[in-house]
Parts: structure tokens; sequence; C-alpha cells
């Protein structure tokens, strides 16, 4: 295959680059694969910030430029909501043993109160 801009005989080598060695102009290809990663992280943003609303925009994973190599950045990104969850339910479990506590003890002060009075 030749290079669109200059005309330079590219070997298989020099397709996988992103530049024509001779010119150093940007593949078409590879230019193709940077517009289609855009338009895959825009949908992943969209999607993901509607499925875990109020995540912070630097928290949702990108899809890399190598044809979708960022997928070990999707498994952190579901590993920290993972993390998150389980802060949320140990604080929730913590604030009702607590809220119990507190109203077993009013509940056992009053009725002592009481017997104690009579």
């Amino acid at each position: 295959m030749n290079c669109p801009h200059c005309g330079g005989t590219l070997a298989l080598d020099d397709m996988t680059r992103p530049n024509c060695p001779f010119c150093g102009q940007v593949l078409p290809h590879h230019a193709r694969a940077a517009e289609h990663q855009v338009l895959i992280n825009k949908m992943l943003a969209q999607q993901i910030g509607a499925q875990y609303p109020g995540t912070p925009p630097g928290n949702i994973p990108q899809v890399g430029y190598g044809y979708g190599a960022g997928m070990n950045n999707l498994q952190q990104f579901q590993q920290f909501h993972v993390d998150q969850g389980f802060k949320r339910a140990r604080n929730m479990t913590v604030i009702m043993l607590v809220v119990s506590l507190v109203f077993f003890l009013v509940i056992f002060g009053a009725v002592g109160l009481v017997l104690l009075l009579l």
C-alpha cells in the first residue's frame, strides 16, 4: 500500500504505526480509529453516566487508542463502584446499630424511671 499523502510504499510494519515514516502524516485508518475512539468514549460516558448517576467524569472509563485496549479501565471502574457499595452498606449497618442502641436505651431508661417512681 502507498501513503495517500506522499505516495511512499508502506510495509505491513509501517501500517501498524499511526504516521507515515516518510512524510509524517497521520495514516487514514489511524485517523478513523481515533474518531471511533472519541465516539465510543462519548457513548460510554452517556450510558455509564445514566447507569451510575453522580459518577465523577474522571471515573468514567475511556477506551484506549489501541482498538479498545482500555478494558482494564472498565474493571477499575466497576471495582470502584463495588467498593463504594460495600462502604455504603457498612455505614448503613453502623447507623442502624447506633440508632437501635439509642432507641432501646431510651425505652428501657423510661421504663426503669417509671418503675423507680412507683
